[in-house]
């Protein structure tokens, strides 16, 4: 029962750690890069809104920031799975070095 509970803690902080970091780093692209590519992820979102569904949005805009958020809460879905794969494979590394 204790090595559940220890893969569970492992699984959980791999995905914690995974999930911030995919969100720090993409927060931090777009700070980094927002004059080298002409704007901001909420000035293409903004764009595109306004080029497919014509609707006059600014990039300070309430439809934007909502896009806004859930673009960055699939990347921090995603970083979480990959955090939790990459957490697990050192999970059962350790444990193969323990064993011995």
């Amino acid at each position: 029962m204790d090595d559940q509970r220890r893969a569970k803690k492992f699984l959980l902080g791999g995905a914690i750690v995974g999930g911030i970091m995919s969100l720090s780093i993409s927060l931090m692209m777009d700070m980094v890069f927002a004059d080298s590519l002409q704007g901001t992820w909420r000035d293409a979102i903004a764009k595109d809104l306004n080029t497919m569904f014509a609707l006059g949005v600014s990039s300070g805009s309430i439809v934007v920031s909502l896009v806004f958020i859930v673009i960055l809460a699939i990347l921090a879905a995603f970083g979480a799975f990959m955090g939790s794969i990459f957490s697990f494979f050192l999970y059962k590394f350790f444990g193969l070095l323990g064993r011995q």
